[in-house]
């Protein structure tokens, strides 16, 4: 079926990259994925031409974190809530992987322990806690999504300001919206 917009036929497409988010025509995130572990792997062979050229361990660190790191995390509240465990496996060894080519010899747990890292996994719920927040402010631009807040004139146990959707798919049930009301109230 061809979709006509102002009398031109619209290319059916596989997937699109949006604003740097690749989206695929089955709404999962494998390609997007596989994108930012390509684009990673450039900067990360940065990473490894600082490290031969006699760079602290200290500031290998931080070209990771202000370097590698953001672009394995952009945009992560649009697809961290609907990613399977193996994709963010994968995004994880990446951060692995540069961290042990950092401080070689040592175990993944005690170089985040060492440098004060999170998980990957860890950052992405933060990351998406915060922004959630930043929408509940009445005047975000996004505040509109929310459900209209819950008026409870008694004390009970649930002590959700919002009201919990209903949902009949888990793909829903983890798109962004749905997700932090269930898991950031």
């Amino acid at each position: 079926m061809n979709i006509k917009i102002d009398g031109r036929d619209i290319a059916q497409v596989c997937h699109a990259k949006l604003l740097g988010v690749t989206i695929s025509q089955d709404l999962t995130w494998n390609k997007h994925v596989d994108n930012i572990v390509t684009k990673v792997g450039k900067r990360l062979y940065m990473l490894y031409q600082l490290k031969r050229a006699g760079i602290t361990q200290k500031d290998l660190v931080s070209v990771y974190v202000s370097v590698v790191r953001p672009v394995l995390e952009y945009a992560c509240p649009v697809w961290h809530t609907n990613l399977p465990q193996y994709l963010s496996d994968n995004i994880e060894v990446i951060q692995k992987r540069a961290l042990k080519f950092i401080f070689p010899g040592l175990g993944y747990a005690e170089i985040l322990r060492r440098v004060n890292l999170d998980t990957l996994n860890v950052r992405r719920d933060s990351i998406c806690q915060k922004y959630f927040d930043k929408i509940k402010v009445g005047t975000n631009r996004l505040n509109y999504l929310l459900p209209d807040k819950r008026h409870i004139k008694y004390n009970v146990r649930q002590q959700h300001v919002y009201p919990l959707p209903v949902t009949r798919t888990n793909r829903f049930r983890n798109s962004f919206i749905p997700w932090a009301l269930y898991n950031c109230q």
